[in-house]
């Protein structure tokens, strides 16, 4: 017969420590029994001895037929003891045993494939009504609500499980396997926290995609916005103020003529907008993990030759350009696509009578040494010899 004792250090493998010899009918590779016949006749106190000698054997013969086997028979007596236990008169030892049996127990949930998270939680529970101080019950209820980490875990899990092991340290203030779960607890409770903090609009503002914003305006300080335009869509950003963004704090409203946005901590936008856009083909989203909200207001589109006859016109309202986005806010400097168009054309025309003109004479001596005196004069400014006169002009 093994006398067995549950370790006092509360670990994964709930570890259990073995004294005397084992008779040859119970050597660990013989196969498990069938519960019922664990079961028979005997007292609480020994279906809890059966049920620690089945449990080392799972542990030692994990992932395996036999493993299972033995980890379900240890369950079962376990679950039958405390139904004698549950019999039996109160008094300190039976509540022991019962609080000692709940927490084995709950190691067994723990140990299954896949873990039965809630019931090793009830199990610990139980043992804790008994005993508010029961270091491998909080321990292991920690484990259960840790759900071995999964993605995608509340922050209040590893709250709860925080304070679990906090209570467990205070008992056993040396036990290093705690203090190392609850030190990576807090990490991961510390990160929670400063994924919530906001950075300055600023910072927020300095992650956009800096070809989004041309043509457009930075109203962060005086609207809290920024924008920008390609020849069919207006770009705005509205960073977030104080509070992460989600499609359930957001609510923006496009209509053809009339924009407005409302975030959290009573932040509101609305108003006319500089032209009409095309409501059906306009988005949102919350980008940059809810610290900006981002729409594309569709423009009415312009091929090239309307464009160009609307610019020659002045016609502003027929043309692509917009200076703002709402109507009374500043207005952009920025050219319209036009005028980027007649600037590039210009700029390829000038290529190309440079190239023509050839290499530019030499200078003679005189011009040459005036360009190299201002030359090391001012060596942070490029200096060229010019003809200014009105013949070169000309």
């Amino acid at each position: 017969h093994i006398k067995t004792i549950m370790s006092s250090s509360p670990n994964d493998g709930g570890k259990l420590e073995a004294e005397g010899e084992a008779e040859p009918s119970k050597s660990i590779e013989e196969a498990p029994l069938d519960p019922s016949e664990v079961l028979s006749g005997k007292s609480a106190q020994e279906l809890k001895d059966e049920g620690n000698v089945a449990f080392k054997r799972a542990q030692l013969l994990k992932k395996t037929t036999a493993g299972k086997q033995y980890l379900t028979e240890a369950k079962a007596c376990y679950i039958e003891a405390i139904t004698k236990a549950s019999s039996a008169s109160v008094s300190d030892e039976a509540l022991a045993l019962v609080e000692t049996l709940h927490t084995n127990l709950a190691m067994c949930f723990l140990m299954e494939l896949p873990p039965k998270w809630a019931e090793a939680k009830a199990a610990c529970e139980i043992a804790l009504a008994v005993n508010e101080k029961n270091v491998k019950a909080l321990f292991r209820r920690a484990q259960a609500t840790l759900e071995d980490n999964r993605e995608g875990l509340p922050e209040e899990n590893w709250a709860l499980a925080l304070k679990d092991l906090e209570k467990a340290s205070e008992v056993e203030p040396s036990n290093a396997q705690i203090n190392q779960e609850k030190n990576r607890v807090r990490r991961k409770l510390q990160a929670f926290e400063e994924a919530r903090k906001i950075p300055p609009e600023g910072e927020i503002a300095s992650k956009i995609a800096k070809p989004l914003l041309e043509r457009g305006a930075d109203l962060l300080l005086s609207h809290g916005y920024l924008w920008g335009q390609t020849e069919s869509i207006v770009h705005i950003f509205v960073p977030a103020k104080g509070k992460r963004l989600s499609t359930s704090n957001v609510v923006v409203d496009v209509k053809a003529k009339y924009l407005s946005i409302d975030l959290p901590d009573n932040f509101n936008i609305a108003g006319d907008l500089w032209k009409p856009v095309r409501p059906d083909d306009c988005s949102w989203m919350i980008e940059d993990k809810g610290l900006v909200l981002h729409l594309e207001l569709a423009k009415r589109v312009l091929d090239v030759e309307e464009e160009e006859e609307a610019e020659a016109r002045l016609d502003e309202q027929h043309t692509e350009h917009w200076k703002s986005v709402w109507r009374r806010h500043p207005e952009t400097r920025a050219p319209s696509a036009a005028e980027m168009r007649k600037v590039q054309n210009m700029a390829r025309a000038a290529s190309r009578a440079e190239a023509e003109e050839g290499p530019k004479p030499e200078l003679d001596p005189k011009k040459a040494e005036a360009v190299r005196r201002m030359q090391e004069l001012f060596p942070d400014v490029p200096v060229e010899w010019g003809d200014t006169s009105m013949a070169a002009y000309r």
